[in-house]
């Protein structure tokens, strides 16, 4: 487990190996001045051959068209290598705008890490 906390964000980062799932919780802000933070975290994840990710969506207040542009960015790589992200436990304005945006067609949300999780065995 690693826990990286700059001013607005907030990421930890947990593993279940027996699923190789990673789940990210992220806390706070995703915009333009915390999403170099959060690629700087999710891209090391990647280096490390972590292509199933959930994100824990559940503290967080606020994404940005940068932090959206984030996640379809980690979509694309994730799933070159057989992988995907999985939004999870998105609070109702956090959604809103994930659905505004049409961003259900592309990744797939669920209402809990659980249901996530899941939804990697199927």
């Amino acid at each position: 487990m690693s826990t990286r906390k700059d001013g607005t964000i907030q990421v930890e980062v947990r593993y279940d190996e027996k699923r190789n799932i990673t789940m990210v919780d992220i806390t706070g802000v995703v915009d333009t001045g915390t999403t170099l933070i959060l690629d700087e975290k999710l891209s090391a994840l990647l280096r490390e051959q972590r292509y199933k990710m959930i994100l824990n969506m559940e503290k967080v207040t606020y994404v940005s068209s940068a932090g959206w542009g984030l996640f379809i960015s980690l979509l694309h790589k994730t799933r070159e290598h057989h992988g995907d992200i999985k939004l999870a436990s998105m609070t109702n304005e956090v959604k809103n705008v994930f659905n505004l945006l049409a961003f259900s067609n592309l990744i797939y949300s669920y209402k809990s890490v659980d249901d996530a999780i899941d939804a990697f065995g199927r």
